[in-house]
């Protein structure tokens, strides 16, 4: 009787173990970073309106993220923006630490939003609209361009869930993001296997969906923004420049 009573708690303690793991955002560090270069068309409502470019690349001791998105044909003659993100990061004792975002408009030189990220302090300085406040930096902390890191990690260690700190408009938001099975793309006629992720932030109304190239995590094959009420807006791979 003690030793089926000591079985059953170790599987109980066991089975509570795997649960927390499977709830917590977990570390990029054993992923295999690889420089890219890829271009991607942006679609609204079915209609092509723009091109954005979406890099990885080393800066010196740490790595960034940067995408650029210019207006395409007709839709060039009614706006000048060329929206820009660029999200510094380093990989430290075993997690994604992120070291700057910035926010621009290429189009116009505008500086919209920049946070720098101090771990020692543990505290994010962020500008936006020309104020400038601290928030308090705890958990790991991803964005939108650093939850691909998040994703390929997941799928190597088999996670299927996870709650996360995630940087939104000069603060930081509560998201999930579920793993939701495999699936197929199609990328300039060919038909890619994809893993599908999807992310829900807290107190937004879209649901953002990411299929990624299984045999290259990293690279995004497709994201959609779907959002009540508003056309879904679409990005879609055409090109990828590896090792620059």
């Amino acid at each position: 009787m003690n030793r089926l009573y000591s079985k059953n708690r170790f599987s109980l303690r066991l089975s509570l173990l795997l649960l927390i793991a499977l709830g917590q955002p977990c570390a990029a560090a054993e992923i295999s970073l690889r420089p890219f270069n890829a271009s991607y068309n942006l679609y609204k409502g079915g209609m092509h309106i723009a091109i954005t470019e979406l890099k990885l690349e080393r800066a010196g001791e740490h790595w960034r993220w940067s995408s650029l998105t210019k207006a395409r044909g007709i839709y060039a003659w009614f706006t000048d923006k060329q929206p820009y993100t660029e999200t510094s990061f380093n990989q430290v004792d075993n997690e994604v630490r992120l070291r700057e975002i910035l926010v621009a408009d290429r189009g116009k030189n505008g500086r919209f939003e920049s946070a720098r990220f101090d771990w020692a302090k543990g505290e994010i300085d962020v500008l936006r609209k020309g104020k400038r406040r601290q928030v308090q930096l705890v958990d790991p902390v991803y964005d939108y361009q650093s939850i691909h890191l998040l994703a390929a990690t997941m799928g190597q260690k088999q996670l299927t869930r996870a709650t996360l700190d995630f940087y939104r408009k000069g603060k930081l938001v509560k998201s999930r993001f579920v793993y939701s099975g495999q699936g197929r793309v199609d990328v300039n006629g060919s038909s890619i296997d994809a893993n599908v992720y999807e992310q829900m932030i807290v107190k937004s109304n879209s649901k953002i969906k990411y299929y990624y190239d299984a045999d290259n995590p990293l690279l995004p094959l497709r994201i959609e923004k779907l959002e009540s009420g508003e056309s879904p807006a679409i990005l879609t791979l055409h090109q990828v420049d590896w090792g620059l």
